[in-house]
């Protein structure tokens, strides 16, 4: 295949635990929709419309490319950056917007799905599972099947789960489950933050800030409630570098000081079990990367690229994870975190074809 092939050590792989796919099928139920999230088409043109902003006169939401549903796609765009092997999950908003049965439904319908993955692609894009939106028993039920099928691997949430945020005592047997599995469990921002207050720029706002934010304070809660405390078994990975919570650990464990109830509800600070967190390290630059890594550690930091959507660049990301962490550092940063994580053994080395 043709095209700019970025250079590395060729003993060496390059993982993607930040790609997003949707199958065909999930497409057109969005289109199904009348109100957000939904999918839009107009003269052949499709339009993904998540945020209230896209809906307004100029904004139409962002186009649709294949990209967001063509495996072949995929396919050339690791092959462009030299990716081995993607660790692929549905994109927001997954399944949240179903009711309790059709989302029991559709969630077995997307794990059989992305379970073919690996067949399909000779191992180079795995599938990573999906959970109902609301039922917390089926939740449960479904975070246990997704942890028996030997081709799923991990799952993908959103900061709320069956419309809880997770400090809620509801999810605890959501907990216990993903102690019990160990199934890695990749936190992935949707709804935002602020919304009325970063409109004017399109979505590049909600994106690069509305998300960041609320990941931070899906953490913030998590670890506050003392999840992590009670169950240091959860295997959680933040996108987009935990948002902020690298620069707001400190003022974290001042607030818990200052806080004798929270201090009752967990005897260590929450400093005491940031190590306990992943970190996705799409982050574009090495100061962040540097942030990230002192929070959680090298072993902790994986690489993602956040494709098909536009804010993607792994190139720069893959040159700011050089640029700042040592040859060592960085091959644990672009792989090794995530084949331990993930226990993904054969990983396929990428070999760039010439352009000749």
């Amino acid at each position: 295949m043709k095209g700019k092939l970025f250079m590395r050590e060729q003993s060496r792989s390059v993982v993607d635990i930040h790609s997003h796919f949707y199958p065909r099928w999930y497409l057109d139920l969005l289109k199904s929709r009348p109100v957000i999230p939904r999918v839009t088409s107009e003269n052949g043109t499709e339009r993904f419309v998540i945020f209230p902003e896209e809906e307004k006169p100029g904004h139409v939401g962002r186009v649709i490319s294949e990209d967001y549903w063509s495996l072949d796609s995929k396919l050339a765009y690791m092959d462009t950056f030299g990716i081995d092997q993607t660790i692929l999950s549905l994109g927001n908003p997954w399944l949240d917007f179903l009711d309790e049965a059709e989302g029991l439904e559709v969630a077995r319908q997307f794990n059989a799905d992305f379970a073919t993955l690996g067949e399909k692609t000779h191992g180079r894009i795995l599938g990573m599972g999906a959970l109902p939106g609301v039922g917390i028993e089926n939740i449960v039920r479904v975070i246990h099947e997704i942890a028996d099928s030997q081709n799923l691997h991990g799952v993908i949430v959103g900061s709320r789960i069956a419309g809880l945020s997770f400090d809620a005592s509801a999810l605890n047997p959501v907990w216990e489950a993903f102690q019990a599995t160990g199934l890695p469990v990749l936190l992935h921002p949707h709804y935002g933050i602020a919304l009325g207050e970063l409109e004017g720029f399109g979505h590049a706002m909600p994106v690069a800030v509305g998300f960041p934010l609320e990941t931070t304070v899906a953490l913030a809660r998590l670890v506050y409630a003392g999840v992590l405390h009670r169950y240091p078994g959860v295997r959680l990975v933040g996108s987009h570098g935990g948002g902020t919570l690298p620069f707001l650990a400190g003022r974290l464990d001042a607030g818990w000081r200052s806080d004798a109830e929270l201090i009752d509800r967990m005897p260590t600070p929450p400093s005491a079990v940031f190590n306990q967190l992943f970190l996705d390290a799409v982050l574009y630059h090495p100061r962040a990367l540097r942030a990230a890594a002192d929070l959680v550690g090298v072993e902790h930091l994986m690489f993602g690229t956040d494709h098909p959507f536009s804010i993607a660049d792994p190139e720069a990301n893959i040159a700011a994870i050089r640029e700042e962490f040592s040859k060592p550092d960085a091959i644990k940063v672009l792989a090794e975190s995530a084949i331990a994580l993930y226990g993904v053994a054969d990983v396929p080395v990428y070999q760039p074809v010439s352009n000749q």
